[in-house]
């Protein structure tokens, strides 16, 4: 199965979000390998190649719950930089549910892709594909993440998942955070568009 088409553009002009394509393995790869990635994703292999990348991106393509894409960063007004990878997965069409994951490349961190990345990703899940509710997972120690969430996202946190990631034999905990499309709606969108604002 080919890839999807979607290209998705953010009003602040900064990131856009479109397919998987091979000729971004080799960042993939660095990105995913990385040790600030696997500080707090330790399940992703210290080594990782653009082979891999490739079979992981033709095996997902293939599978209907999972939509992938590409984040890719505007500089200078034209030049486009692989910035990381997100997308949606464990799509459920009967509850209208879906599980929302993010990896920003380590080079980058702080300058607050993750916060548009998901402003266009939510946008489009609830209110293209609308979805009702849109769930996130991040390890017990990913503080950062965590604040991100509550105090920039204003995104509930569901729970905690006790030893649910293993990892070099080690059990992780895992919080559990989601977001309705009500709450997107009425919350969420207007929080992180204000801190886009911001910028």
């Amino acid at each position: 199965m080919p890839q999807h088409s979607v290209v998705l553009e953010s009003p602040w002009k900064r990131i856009k979000l479109g397919p998987p394509s091979v000729k971004f393995n080799e960042d993939v790869a660095r990105c995913r390998a990385h040790p600030r990635t696997r500080q707090y994703l330790p399940f992703l292999p210290e080594v990782v190649t653009a082979e891999d990348i490739q079979h992981r991106m033709e095996t997902r393509a293939e599978d209907p719950k999972i939509m992938d894409f590409y984040i890719f960063l505007t500089e200078d007004n034209s030049t486009e930089k692989f910035a990381g990878n997100t997308g949606y997965f464990n799509i459920d069409h009967t509850h209208a549910s879906c599980e929302v994951g993010i990896v920003v490349s380590p080079d980058i961190h702080g300058k607050s892709i993750a916060t548009e990345t998901f402003y266009v990703l939510l946008q489009y899940i609830f209110e293209e594909q609308g979805f009702h509710r849109a769930t996130f997972e991040t390890g017990a120690d990913n503080v950062p993440m965590q604040r991100w969430f509550e105090n920039v996202a204003g995104i509930r946190k569901e729970g905690e998942r006790k030893e649910c990631w293993k990892a070099d034999g080690r059990y992780f905990d895992v919080m559990s955070y989601a977001v309705l499309d009500w709450e997107w709606k009425g919350r969420v969108k207007s929080s992180l568009a204000k801190r886009l604002n911001a910028i």
